[in-house]
Protein backbone atom coordinates (compact mmCIF):
# COMPACT_ATOMS: atom_id res chain seq x y z
CA UNK A 1 0.00 0.00 0.00
CA UNK A 2 1.73 3.19 -1.23
CA UNK A 3 2.54 5.78 1.40
CA UNK A 4 1.56 3.57 4.35
CA UNK A 5 3.81 4.10 7.37
CA UNK A 6 3.94 1.15 9.73
CA UNK A 7 6.01 3.13 12.24
CA UNK A 8 3.35 5.84 12.42
CA UNK A 9 0.68 3.20 12.89
CA UNK A 10 2.54 1.70 15.84
CA UNK A 11 3.24 5.17 17.29
CA UNK A 12 -0.41 6.24 17.18
CA UNK A 13 -1.53 2.86 18.56
CA UNK A 14 1.02 3.08 21.41
CA UNK A 15 -0.15 6.59 22.32
CA UNK A 16 -3.80 5.50 22.38
CA UNK A 17 -3.00 2.45 24.51
CA UNK A 18 -0.86 4.52 26.87
CA UNK A 19 -3.45 7.27 27.35
CA UNK A 20 -6.24 4.72 27.69
CA UNK A 21 -4.36 2.64 30.26
CA UNK A 22 -3.59 5.68 32.41
CA UNK A 23 -7.20 6.83 32.16
CA UNK A 24 -8.55 3.49 33.30
CA UNK A 25 -6.04 3.46 36.14
CA UNK A 26 -6.62 6.93 37.61
CA UNK A 27 -10.29 7.76 36.91
CA UNK A 28 -12.72 6.59 39.58
CA UNK A 29 -15.26 3.95 38.61
CA UNK A 30 -13.49 2.85 35.42
CA UNK A 31 -12.97 -0.65 36.81
CA UNK A 32 -14.96 -2.77 39.25
CA UNK A 33 -13.91 -2.39 42.88
CA UNK A 34 -13.84 -6.16 43.34
CA UNK A 35 -11.74 -6.79 40.21
CA UNK A 36 -8.96 -9.17 41.18
CA UNK A 37 -5.39 -8.85 39.99
CA UNK A 38 -2.87 -6.06 39.45
CA UNK A 39 -4.53 -2.69 38.80
CA UNK A 40 -2.12 -1.66 36.01
CA UNK A 41 -2.65 -4.95 34.15
CA UNK A 42 -6.43 -4.58 34.54
CA UNK A 43 -6.20 -1.00 33.23
CA UNK A 44 -4.20 -2.13 30.18
CA UNK A 45 -6.65 -4.98 29.58
CA UNK A 46 -9.70 -2.67 29.80
CA UNK A 47 -8.04 -0.12 27.52
CA UNK A 48 -7.31 -2.67 24.78
CA UNK A 49 -10.78 -4.20 25.07
CA UNK A 50 -12.23 -0.72 24.55
CA UNK A 51 -9.96 0.29 21.67
CA UNK A 52 -10.51 -2.98 19.80
CA UNK A 53 -14.27 -2.69 20.55
CA UNK A 54 -14.26 -6.22 21.99
CA UNK A 55 -15.71 -4.94 25.27
CA UNK A 56 -16.28 -8.08 27.35
CA UNK A 57 -17.79 -5.95 30.12
CA UNK A 58 -16.37 -8.23 32.81
CA UNK A 59 -14.41 -5.85 35.04
CA UNK A 60 -14.89 -2.53 33.29
CA UNK A 61 -16.58 -0.21 33.66
CA UNK A 62 -18.04 -0.43 37.16
CA UNK A 63 -21.56 0.60 38.15
CA UNK A 64 -20.02 3.66 39.85
CA UNK A 65 -18.69 5.19 36.65
CA UNK A 66 -18.40 8.98 36.94
CA UNK A 67 -19.37 11.50 34.25
CA UNK A 68 -15.69 12.06 33.57
CA UNK A 69 -15.26 8.32 33.10
CA UNK A 70 -18.18 8.18 30.66
CA UNK A 71 -16.75 11.04 28.62
CA UNK A 72 -13.34 9.35 28.61
CA UNK A 73 -14.75 5.99 27.45
CA UNK A 74 -16.81 7.67 24.70
CA UNK A 75 -13.72 9.52 23.45
CA UNK A 76 -11.54 6.40 23.64
CA UNK A 77 -14.20 4.35 21.84
CA UNK A 78 -14.34 6.80 18.92
CA UNK A 79 -10.55 6.76 18.71
CA UNK A 80 -10.62 2.96 18.74
CA UNK A 81 -13.23 2.80 15.97
CA UNK A 82 -11.27 5.34 13.92
CA UNK A 83 -8.07 3.39 14.42
CA UNK A 84 -9.28 -0.16 13.89
CA UNK A 85 -11.81 0.64 11.15
CA UNK A 86 -9.28 2.88 9.39
CA UNK A 87 -5.50 2.33 9.45
CA UNK A 88 -5.67 -1.13 11.03
CA UNK A 89 -8.17 -2.37 8.42
CA UNK A 90 -6.04 -0.82 5.67
CA UNK A 91 -2.97 -2.61 7.00
CA UNK A 92 -4.93 -5.86 7.40
CA UNK A 93 -5.95 -5.75 3.75
CA UNK A 94 -2.36 -5.09 2.65
CA UNK A 95 -0.35 -7.71 4.57
CA UNK A 96 -2.45 -10.62 3.30
CA UNK A 97 -1.11 -9.99 -0.21
CA UNK A 98 2.44 -10.63 1.05
CA UNK A 99 1.72 -14.09 2.50
CA UNK A 100 1.49 -17.19 0.27
CA UNK A 101 -1.96 -18.72 0.54
CA UNK A 102 -3.64 -15.49 1.59
CA UNK A 103 -5.45 -15.19 4.92
CA UNK A 104 -6.24 -18.87 5.57
CA UNK A 105 -2.84 -19.65 7.13
CA UNK A 106 -2.78 -16.67 9.53
CA UNK A 107 -6.44 -17.29 10.37
CA UNK A 108 -5.79 -20.89 11.39
CA UNK A 109 -2.68 -19.84 13.31
CA UNK A 110 -4.65 -17.18 15.21
CA UNK A 111 -7.38 -19.71 16.02
CA UNK A 112 -4.81 -22.24 17.24
CA UNK A 113 -2.97 -19.62 19.28
CA UNK A 114 -6.20 -18.48 20.93
CA UNK A 115 -7.22 -22.02 21.81
CA UNK A 116 -3.75 -22.73 23.22
CA UNK A 117 -3.77 -19.50 25.21
CA UNK A 118 -7.17 -19.98 26.82
CA UNK A 119 -6.81 -23.71 27.49
CA UNK A 120 -3.36 -23.42 29.06
CA UNK A 121 -3.57 -20.11 30.92
CA UNK A 122 -7.26 -19.97 31.82
CA UNK A 123 -7.82 -23.76 31.86
CA UNK A 124 -10.89 -23.60 29.59
CA UNK A 125 -12.19 -26.49 27.52
CA UNK A 126 -11.19 -26.57 23.86
CA UNK A 127 -14.75 -25.66 22.78
CA UNK A 128 -14.96 -22.68 25.14
CA UNK A 129 -11.47 -21.57 24.14
CA UNK A 130 -12.34 -21.73 20.42
CA UNK A 131 -15.59 -19.86 21.10
CA UNK A 132 -13.81 -17.11 23.06
CA UNK A 133 -11.11 -16.86 20.38
CA UNK A 134 -13.67 -16.18 17.64
CA UNK A 135 -15.75 -13.86 19.84
CA UNK A 136 -12.59 -11.87 20.58
CA UNK A 137 -11.27 -11.75 17.02
CA UNK A 138 -14.62 -10.62 15.58
CA UNK A 139 -14.94 -8.03 18.41
CA UNK A 140 -18.35 -9.39 19.42
CA UNK A 141 -17.24 -9.80 23.04
CA UNK A 142 -20.41 -11.11 24.70
CA UNK A 143 -18.78 -11.27 28.12
CA UNK A 144 -20.09 -14.71 29.08
CA UNK A 145 -16.48 -15.94 29.07
CA UNK A 146 -13.36 -13.99 29.89
CA UNK A 147 -9.90 -14.18 31.47
CA UNK A 148 -9.75 -14.17 35.28
CA UNK A 149 -6.00 -13.99 36.01
CA UNK A 150 -3.37 -11.29 35.53
CA UNK A 151 -1.41 -13.32 33.00
CA UNK A 152 -4.65 -14.28 31.25
CA UNK A 153 -5.80 -10.66 30.91
CA UNK A 154 -2.40 -9.51 29.73
CA UNK A 155 -2.21 -12.31 27.16
CA UNK A 156 -5.81 -11.73 26.06
CA UNK A 157 -5.18 -8.02 25.49
CA UNK A 158 -2.13 -8.75 23.33
CA UNK A 159 -3.97 -11.55 21.52
CA UNK A 160 -6.96 -9.27 20.81
CA UNK A 161 -4.70 -6.82 18.95
CA UNK A 162 -3.33 -9.68 16.83
CA UNK A 163 -6.68 -11.40 16.30
CA UNK A 164 -8.54 -8.24 15.26
CA UNK A 165 -5.81 -7.55 12.70
CA UNK A 166 -6.00 -11.10 11.28
CA UNK A 167 -9.81 -11.15 11.24
CA UNK A 168 -9.77 -7.75 9.53
CA UNK A 169 -7.70 -9.23 6.73
CA UNK A 170 -10.04 -12.24 6.46
CA UNK A 171 -13.15 -10.05 6.33
CA UNK A 172 -11.85 -7.79 3.57
CA UNK A 173 -12.76 -10.19 0.71
CA UNK A 174 -16.26 -10.62 2.19
CA UNK A 175 -16.59 -6.85 2.50
CA UNK A 176 -15.57 -6.35 -1.13
CA UNK A 177 -17.97 -9.02 -2.37
CA UNK A 178 -20.93 -7.72 -0.35
CA UNK A 179 -20.18 -4.14 -1.41
CA UNK A 180 -20.24 -5.19 -5.07
CA UNK A 181 -23.42 -7.16 -4.46
CA UNK A 182 -25.17 -4.12 -3.00
CA UNK A 183 -24.12 -1.73 -5.79
CA UNK A 184 -26.67 -0.94 -8.47
CA UNK A 185 -25.59 -2.56 -11.71
CA UNK A 186 -25.67 -0.55 -14.97
CA UNK A 187 -27.84 -1.96 -17.72
CA UNK A 188 -26.09 -4.00 -20.36
CA UNK A 189 -25.65 -2.50 -23.83
CA UNK A 190 -28.09 -5.02 -25.34
CA UNK A 191 -30.78 -4.15 -22.79
CA UNK A 192 -30.21 -0.44 -23.43
CA UNK A 193 -30.49 -0.97 -27.21
CA UNK A 194 -33.77 -2.88 -26.81
CA UNK A 195 -35.20 -0.13 -24.61
CA UNK A 196 -34.17 2.52 -27.21
CA UNK A 197 -35.89 0.58 -30.02
CA UNK A 198 -39.05 0.23 -27.95
CA UNK A 199 -39.12 3.98 -27.25
CA UNK A 200 -38.67 4.76 -30.97
CA UNK A 201 -41.62 2.49 -31.83
CA UNK A 202 -43.82 4.22 -29.31
CA UNK A 203 -42.94 7.62 -30.82
CA UNK A 204 -43.74 6.42 -34.36
CA UNK A 205 -47.12 5.14 -33.22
Amino acid sequence: MAGFSLSRLFTVAAILVGVGTVGFYIIDGMMADDAKGHRWINAFYCCVMTLTTVGYGDICPSDKLSHLGKIFIISLSFCGLGMFCGPIMDYSSSWKRMIPGGVIGPGLCALGLGILLFTQIEEMSVMNAAYLTVITGTTVGYGDFGPATDIGRLATALFAILAVNVIGGMLEPARSYLSQLCLSRPESSSATAKKTKKNKRKKLQ
